[in-house]
């Protein structure tokens, strides 16, 4: 359904009710946003995130369900200290971090996968 939406937008301007943001995200080059009833913010995606959004969730799988204590003092080392574990449930971690150290990730993400031990 998405790609046909892309593919139909060409030269044109398709109006789309959504309350989910990823779709919105995807499809969207414009995202208005509603409450009550009236437009209360409209603008680019990236736009939205670095105004409203609390930036990037990570999610990793680990390889067994027990508890991992590695994962986030290496994300607050290599990426900074307001790095939040949000969830740990059977083998997968969720972590939100903030749009200000996007610039790190570059480099981040080729040193979590040689220097951090299999989870």
């Amino acid at each position: 359904m998405w790609n046909m939406l892309k593919e139909a937008k060409k030269d044109r301007i398709i109006i789309l009710t959504t309350h989910y943001m990823d779709e919105a995200d995807i499809l969207g080059d414009r995202i208005g946003i509603m409450s009550a009833g009236k437009v209360t913010c409209l603008g680019t995606s990236m736009f939205l995130k670095h105004k409203f959004g609390v930036g990037y969730t990570m999610t990793v799988v680990k390889q067994t369900s027990l508890k991992n204590k590695s994962v986030l003092p290496f994300l607050r080392r290599n990426l900074g200290p307001e790095v939040k574990k949000l969830t740990e449930v059977h083998q997968e971690m969720t972590f939100q971090i903030p749009n200000k150290y996007s610039d790190k990730f570059k480099t981040f993400f080729k040193v979590f996968d040689y220097q951090l031990s299999p989870l």
